[in-house]
This record gives structure tokens, C-alpha cells and sequence, in this order.
């Protein structure tokens, strides 16, 4: 009796799991079903194809600044170029330059960003 408690509310986990989130919708609206891990990447800029090979900057080292190296951007049609720059450094973390990830949905843009050390 206890295996098929624990195998009913497994399935039911399961199933949960794998048919992913609904949320309430407002007075008269549809209900809107999501797929699983929609809130992780809901405000993701995703682009249907490879963004253009990634540039080697030559830059001089600069004292109490660090190198945000240049990336490219999606704007809906095509990748646009923004160009490095430098950012005054913030004791305590480090910086993490911008990137595309590939998933099966296309690739996926993860911003510059500071973390702490």
C-alpha cells in the first residue's frame, strides 16, 4: 500500500512538473500556459541564429578600471555592434562580460554583469 502512495504521488509530481505553469489570469482574460522554467527565461533576448565571431580588443591596462570587451546585440532583425568601454572597478567584485548561449530554442543573451567575489 505504501509503494503505491509514493509511486501515485511521484506520477502526480511528475505530471506537474511536465505539463509546466499556468498563471491566474485577470477578470476575462485566457488562461495562459507556460512551458517548465518559463520565469528563468522570460525576459531572455534569443536570436535565431549565431551571433557574428567574438572580437579581440587590444587594449592598455588601466589602473582602477576594468575592460567591458565589446559584444554584439540582437534588435529584432539583425546583430548590431556595441563597442567595449571602460567601467570604473568596484571593490569586492568582479566583472562577468556579456555572452550568447546556444539552447534548442536559438541563442540566448546573458548581459555583462558584477559579481561578488
Amino acid at each position: 500500500m505504501l509503494y503505491r502512495f509514493v509511486a501515485l504521488a511521484l506520477l502526480a509530481g511528475v505530471t506537474a512538473c511536465a505539463t509546466g505553469c499556468a498563471e491566474q489570469p485577470a477578470q476575462g482574460q485566457p488562461v495562459v500556459h507556460h512551458p517548465l522554467l518559463y520565469r528563468t527565461y522570460a525576459n531572455d533576448v534569443v536570436a535565431p541564429r549565431a551571433p557574428p565571431p567574438f572580437v579581440i580588443e587590444a587594449v592598455q591596462l588601466r589602473r582602477g578600471y576594468v575592460w567591458i570587451h565589446s559584444f554584439y546585440r540582437w534588435d529584432g532583425h539583425d546583430f548590431v555592434a556595441v563597442p567595449g568601454h571602460w567601467e570604473p572597478e568596484k571593490p569586492g567584485y568582479r566583472y562577468v562580460d556579456a555572452r550568447w548561449e546556444q539552447h534548442r530554442d536559438g541563442w540566448h543573451f546573458r548581459p555583462g554583469r558584477w559579481l561578488e567575489l
